[in-house]
């Protein structure tokens, strides 16, 4: 969905079961100063010389919002209290920061995570999970590009690998805004199974889980890409390009939480 000035509401792509539809993300990119509020559960949208549009919350899965947005009060709560993630990003596309409504209940991923954490070597240990996780998302993208006839050389394979998977470099063709979608992609996904978007660990260290994880998402997002998102293009079109590649490819971020998971029960269940 998208409340942008020159965009218009997605069709659900899936039906939930009982014929409801399924919740869709929520784009707030407009150009001209806009207002948020929200009556009777649902959020409304007001802009100067346009209709009024208003989204139901059951609708929403997730929201990213420009600068633009003005949000009331009472917007902000009934997404809080409808568990809706909120990312905001800047005039160029970066992402800002994140709202996530809190947890009623703690969830036994969320508690292993926190005991990782107290290990004083948490941070090697991470650092060498995230690299396998680099690597295994870079010959996940070379696959499927040889599965569509653009077989990679071997040499451009090892110097992506050197560059990626040690430091985390890799050729940025998407549209910048992408990495701020991917981002609200991860703490959405985090908020929905318990999670939370940050972590801190030993001595004070953080972990930005919900960055790490849309770090990965990016990196496939644009190894897949290649030369096809090399211009730039208008937020609207962008969100639809976006939002079928994560229609196809959303599981790779369960993939990667999955992996997390089966890492810090190892290094929990090793230490004790």
């Amino acid at each position: 969905m998208s409340a942008t000035t020159h965009s218009h509401p997605q069709q659900a792509s899936c039906q939930h079961t009982l014929g409801m539809p399924s919740r869709k993300p929520l784009y707030l990119l407009a150009d001209a100063e806009i207002g948020c509020d929200a009556v009777s559960g649902a959020l409304v949208v007001r802009r100067i010389g346009a209709p009024v549009q208003r989204f139901p919350l059951t609708r929403i899965t997730r929201i990213v919002c420009g600068s633009k947005v003005t949000w009331s009060g009472k917007a902000l709560a009934t997404c809080f209290a409808d568990g809706v993630t909120i990312t905001w990003v800047d005039g160029h596309g970066r992402a800002l920061g994140n709202t996530q409504p809190r947890f009623t209940k703690p969830e036994s991923i969320g508690t292993l995570i926190e005991t990782y954490l107290e290990l004083p070597d948490w941070t090697k240990r991470f650092n060498n999970w995230r690299a396998r996780r680099r690597l295994e998302t870079l010959i996940t993208s070379v696959k499927r590009q040889a599965e569509a006839g653009k077989v990679l050389s071997a040499a451009i394979f090892a110097e992506r690998k050197r560059a990626y998977v040690h430091h985390g470099d890799f050729p940025e063709v998407f549209e910048p805004m992408g990495e701020s979608f991917c981002l609200a992609l991860a703490v959405d996904r985090l908020h929905k199974i318990g999670l939370q978007s940050r972590y801190f660990g030993f001595d004070g260290g953080t972990l930005d889980l919900a960055a790490e994880l849309s770090g990965l998402l990016w990196a496939e997002l644009n190894f897949d890409a290649g030369s096809l998102a090399g211009t730039a293009e208008p937020p609207q079109l962008l969100t639809r390009v976006f939002e079928s590649w994560a229609h196809l490819h959303e599981g790779r971020l369960l993939e990667h939480i999955g992996d997390l998971r089966r890492h810090v029960c190892r290094e929990v269940d090793a230490w004790r």
